[in-house]
């Protein structure tokens, strides 16, 4: 323990000698060191001794890092917010998962019906749900919206007249949501369509410039204030063909233009995935071929600002999941459930994978509470401190709500604030309580990712 004779001794020492003392302490010591005084507070947030202390730990991924990835806030808190969120995830207590109920009392008496292939889009603490099928030739133009806040279903009436539609995307850009492609399972293929969700609009833009090809089972992503869509399934005469062309939307001036693509260009593929990290655009995932022939459970990277593809090398546990896997991202991880097995073909995951953007290392998730069932094409959104994922596909449409809680310490630790309360109706399956060991273990976790001054402050809270 540091008394305060021996902070004023350890303070009159030379910022050098102090520091190369501190790089011998573990991360615990560390902030104990950090939280005898301000200086020595600053001193322990030294971006070179968090950084040491990641190599240290996790010397087998750290060996090949040079220089440092998708940096998320300052220099100097980037490597200790990276050591915090990569030891919690590594704790099972973590990430909960949790069965939203679905009884009609309980979401305010309405609710979607089963379905998979439909939209998931997140808006003002809302998800609207848009579209999706039962069955190939039983596909639906309904909007839901859900409120995370009370926990309840709306379907409000929306002006214009939306198609059935399923397997396309929604993005969201400046209060617009951008609708692309899809199927009505007979004989429609859609375009570019959007939905002003404060109005309840639903309308077909007006745009100039080469607009892409209709096509189903591809993946949006948004930077700035541009829509990217990448590869799908593509209807050329009477032939259904796989496509790895990127086509971009400027919202600001709805413009769309095809850039020319360098590095290693993904093979052409449907049924994949796509989130920002930090301006970059992550691919994950997809198959191509008769019967999909060809299941991939790579990872590619697209830089928009050189209009580079780069597919990492990656490390780690093998990831058994391909096609329409659900995909999310937290800071700088990004994380994947369920999709086709790789292992098992013709089966569905039920499974969580983490990759670490930092060191392009996979690792399969530790989870709390029971999980759902195997399942592939359902929608993944992320509100506040939740993940929220609905329906899917397993032999059948899926009628199931669920939902992944983060800990307060992990949301602090990426966002460095507090999440908004949401509300979560639990099923009526067993919940899991934390023991008195893990009740102490998360008490020392929420001591590790404030500062020992926020710390202090809500000790004192009951």
């Amino acid at each position: 323990m540091f008394n305060n004779s021996k902070m004023q001794s350890l303070e009159s020492v030379p910022i050098e000698l102090t520091s190369y003392i501190a790089s011998f302490l573990e991360a615990q010591d560390l902030l104990t060191f950090g939280s005898t005084s301000r200086t020595m507070y600053g001193l322990s947030c030294s971006s070179t001794l968090w950084r040491q202390l990641c190599q240290r730990r996790w010397s087998e991924e750290f060996e090949s890092v040079v220089q440092i990835q998708n940096d998320f806030g300052s220099e100097e808190s980037f490597w200790k917010s990276h050591y915090i969120q990569k030891h919690l995830l590594a704790l099972q207590s973590t990430l909960l998962w949790t069965q939203i109920s679905l009884t009609q009392s309980s979401l305010g008496g309405i609710k979607p019906s089963p379905r998979y292939a439909h939209s998931g889009t997140v808006y003002d603490n809302k998800i609207v749900y848009i579209g999706g099928q039962m069955a190939q030739k039983n596909r639906f133009n309904d909007f839901y919206f859900y409120d995370t806040n009370t926990g309840h279903f709306t379907q409000p009436k929306i002006k214009g007249t939306p198609p059935n539609i399923s397997k396309h995307t929604t993005m969201e850009i400046d209060g617009t949501f951008y609708m692309f492609g899809g199927y009505d399972g007979i004989s429609q293929r859609f375009e570019l369509s959007a939905f002003d969700p404060i109005k309840r609009q639903w309308y077909v833009p007006i745009t100039t410039g080469a607009s892409p090809l209709s096509r189903s089972n591809h993946a949006s992503a948004v930077v700035g204030k541009k829509m990217y869509i990448f590869g799908g399934l593509l209807q050329q005469e009477l032939e259904l063909v796989d496509s790895n062309d990127m086509h971009v939307l400027d919202t600001t001036s709805m413009v769309w233009s095809k850039p020319t693509a360098t590095g290693d260009v993904p093979e052409p593929r449907c049924g994949h995935k796509m989130v920002t990290i930090d301006g970059k655009i992550y691919l994950f995932g997809g198959g191509n071929g008769d019967n999909w022939a060809n299941k991939f459970n790579d990872l590619h990277v697209f830089d928009p600002a050189t209009n580079h593809w780069t597919k990492p090398a990656t490390s780690g546990v093998l990831v058994d999941a391909t096609t329409f896997a659900s995909v999310w991202n937290v800071g700088r991880f990004l994380f994947v459930f369920g999709g086709g097995r790789i292992t098992h073909r013709g089966s569905v995951s039920n499974e969580v994978f983490a990759y670490d953007t930092v060191t392009s290392r996979w690792s399969k998730q530790e989870m709390t509470g029971k999980g759902p069932t195997e399942r592939d094409d359902c929608t993944t959104n992320v509100v506040g401190d939740v993940v929220y994922m609905m329906h899917g596909y397993n032999s059948g449409p899926i009628d199931e709500f669920w939902s992944i809680k983060m800990s307060p310490a992990f949301y602090r630790s990426v966002h460095g604030r507090e999440a908004v309360r949401s509300t979560i109706k639990e099923s009526s399956s067993p919940v899991l309580t934390l023991s008195p060991s893990l009740r102490k273990m998360k008490r020392k976790i929420c001591q590790m990712t404030m500062s020992p001054f926020q710390w202090r402050n809500s000790s004192n809270k009951s």
